[in-house]
Parts: structure tokens; sequence; C-alpha cells
């Protein structure tokens, strides 16, 4: 695993076909990244390692319609956002956070809202899977990319430089974007695939793709923050209905009034997304059952989405 640190602010908007698009800059100096009312009063300086992670036990097939042949090995771009003071890291552990991107996306995609929860105290890992990527957008590899979130986690708590004793393996959340959404389900709920590392789920715009495959029939009981926009031409809304009445786990349904398959994350809809999410974290991770009424009150509040309760 070889890596450099960072420390980054960024901007960015949104694209149509894949994931959103941010645009990232590097900082001379660290800086916090600012929080809302509905965040927690932590607020740490954020800090970017920058590393590749190989996984030398499984191979990455080939796909001829980019002319890539197949490889020995998995190798998985990764940003980790965490929590800094001045430039090193801050005392640890702090929870883990991996966020999968979708189809024809990147990690970096989503550096802006990681900040803003590595800032609140999670490590948050964005890796860029092999195929999905942007450039190459081999959707089918996704079934690989369950054990890919698996490898990353194994790495991060295993890490010996930047990051060694930084992850706390016992508390670990997995969310995901479009066809990152439906490595979620794989890693957390399939019997292919579960890792039951993970102690919780945030899928996005998105759901299960391999119904009938490795099986669904028994849920392990992982909290789920099910998001998705009412306005999502790619991915319509009744499937995140469905999903939430199918997934017989604790699940809570933010269901954004106007976004679409990428608003969820930019403008008003992004600021709701980015505090819900970190409050669902506080709530599963953080062992702070107050949080979820928080967000009760939040989602209430914002006038753009309602929260659907399912005790599981």
């Amino acid at each position: 695993m070889a890596g450099a640190a960072v420390l980054l602010g960024c901007s960015g908007g949104a694209d149509s076909d894949g994931d959103p698009e941010l645009t990232t800059t590097s900082n001379p100096t660290p800086t916090p990244t600012p929080t809302t009312e509905a965040t927690t009063d932590r607020t740490y300086e954020v800090g970017l390692e920058t590393l590749t992670v190989i996984d030398p036990s499984r191979e990455t097939p080939a796909v001829e319609a980019a002319a890539l042949s197949a490889q020995p090995t998995r190798s998985i771009g990764l940003l980790v956002l965490f929590p800094a003071e001045g430039r090193d890291p801050a005392d640890g552990p702090f929870p883990l956070v991996v966020f999968a991107h979708g189809w024809n996306g990147l990690g970096e995609n989503f550096v802006e809202v990681g900040q803003r929860w590595a800032a609140a105290g999670y490590v948050v890992a964005l890796p860029t899977f092999p195929l999905s990527r942007q450039g190459i957008a081999y959707s089918e590899d996704y079934v690989n990319q369950p054990a890919d979130i698996s490898f990353v986690i194994d790495e991060l708590i295993a890490e010996t430089g930047e990051l060694a004793g930084l992850v706390d393996g016992e508390l670990v959340a997995v969310g995901g974007h479009s066809l990152g959404s439906a490595t979620v389900f794989r890693t957390a709920y399939n019997a292919c695939c579960v890792d039951e590392r993970v102690d919780a789920t945030f899928p996005v715009s998105g759901g299960p793709l391999d119904l009938g495959q490795g099986g669904y029939e028994s849920w392990r009981q992982t909290p789920m923050l099910l998001v998705h926009g009412a306005a999502d031409p790619f991915v319509p809304v009744e499937i995140g209905d469905a999903v939430f009445e199918f997934a017989e786990v604790p699940s809570r349904y933010l269901r954004m009034a106007s976004a679409d398959h990428n608003s969820v994350f930019t403008d008003a809809n992004g600021e709701l997304f980015a505090d819900a999410v970190l409050l669902f974290l506080d709530a599963t991770l953080g062992d702070d059952p107050e949080a979820f009424d928080a967000l009760a009150d939040l989602v209430e509040g914002s006038g753009i989405a309602e929260l659907r309760v399912r005790a599981g």
C-alpha cells in the first residue's frame, strides 16, 4: 500500500450521468470544515491520505469493449479523509465510513461530503473501483466490489503508516451511490458477500440488483438509512419505496421531494443529506440514540423531504 498525505478543500457541481463531479485542490495548511446547526459540536481539521491498495488474491476481469485484458490482482484507488490536528491525524481511533461511487464515477467525487463527516470525527474512505470507474464504466464488475470494500476495511485496520491506529474496526458503516448502492446491499445483506463488521449502511439512489443471487432470505439486522430523490429519472423513486418495504432491517428512509439522481448531493438537498447521514452515524456508530430524534426533527424542519421509519 502506497500513499501521500495532503490537506484539501473542494468545490463542484453535478453531472447528469454518473456520479456528481467535484473539483479538488490542495491547501498548504489544514482548514476546519464548516458544520451546520444539525451536526455535532465536534469540529476537527481534515486531512487526506491518497493510497493505492492492491489485493493479490483476486483477479480483475477483462473488458473487451475497453480493450482491457484480465489482470492477476485488484488495484483500488483510495482517498482517506480523517480527523486531524494541525498536520497530524487526531488521537483516535475513530469509526470508519466507506462510501462507494456509482457507475462511471470516482471516489474523489465525494470529497466534499466526506470532509464534513471527517470533521465530525469519522475516518471516511472513498475507493475508486477498478472497472466501474470513470473512463471504463463496466457495470457488471459491481459483483466484485463488495470484496473490494472488505479489502479496504482490512487494509485500513491493518495500516502501519500515516493512519496507523486511526480506524476503529469495531465501528464500520458503508454507503454508496447508484451502482455503489447495489454494492452496499451485497456487502451488508446478501448471503453471498456479507461482511459482518458492517454496523450501519446508507445506500443512495439505488437498490439491490441481484435478487435471487446469493439470497436475501435472512436479513442481517444492520440499520439502514435509505436515501432517494423523488425526481430521479434514472432510478425511479418507486424503486426506493419498494426497497424500503422489502428490506427487513431497522430502516429510515430519507425521501427527498425534488431531488434527482445526483442532486441529493447538492445545494439544500446536499446539506440535508450530509447532516442526516451524520446524525444516523452518531446514532448507530456513536451509540447516541437521541441522534435519531434529532434526525427526525432535522428532516421535518427542512421542508424538502420526509422521513419514513421501519422498525425491522
